[in-house]
């Protein structure tokens, strides 16, 4: 595993840059022809293939750095809220996470976004996929007072290093974050307040 998410990348942008070109050479060889007739237009089939599995590689490099946090941020989260999360449950919040740039989180907090509203219809969606358990493991955590959720969110921040998780840690962050628990006891459970 890859503990560094630095590092990760890092890797994983070489592994594209040096797979891109090994392969196209060796696809060159073995079907032996000149590799300037790639740059010239023809056989660019050849330099796609190769891009394209230089980028899987590349992929499977830098998820090789992600499952390590998810599995450092799983453990912290079953140790402090014994709830037995899996690694693949809390790699899968990090990714979707990780799609919200810290300066759009900070809007969604300045501008104090409804974003469980926004995104109710995937939410319902992927409700459907929840068992029992599943739904008693978010009640536990939704119904968390803010103060407790951000300071568990300010230790993942520790253990993932993600901006974003630092930003909801911060007080500016607290209504922003029980509008959005609000909303969503709503959605998914009838009620505005505690279950």
């Amino acid at each position: 595993m890859i503990k560094s998410k630095t590092l990760a990348i890092v890797l994983a942008i070489l592994t594209f840059i040096f797979g891109s070109i090994i392969l196209t050479v060796i696809a060159c060889f073995i079907a032996k022809i000149p590799i300037t007739s790639i740059w010239e237009g023809q056989n660019q089939f050849i330099l796609f293939s190769a891009v394209l599995i230089s980028a899987v590689l590349a992929s499977m490099v830098y998820g090789r750095g992600s499952k390590q946090k998810a599995d450092d941020a799983a453990e912290f989260l079953n140790e402090k809220l014994d709830l037995g999360i899996q690694s693949k449950t809390i790699g899968k919040f990090l990714r979707l996470l990780e799609n919200f740039p810290p300066f759009v989180v900070n809007s969604y907090i300045s501008k104090d976004i409804n974003a469980v509203k926004e995104f109710e219809s995937a939410i319902m969606e992927n409700t459907k996929q929840l068992t029992d358990e599943d739904l008693l493991k978010v009640k536990k955590i939704i119904n968390m007072p803010v103060g407790e959720l951000q300071k568990i969110l300010s230790e993942l921040y520790l253990i993932t290093n993600m901006e974003q998780l630092k930003i909801l840690a911060e007080p500016r962050a607290g209504p922003l974050i029980e509008l959005n628990l609000n909303e969503l006891r709503k959605i998914l459970f009838g009620s505005k307040k505690e279950i």
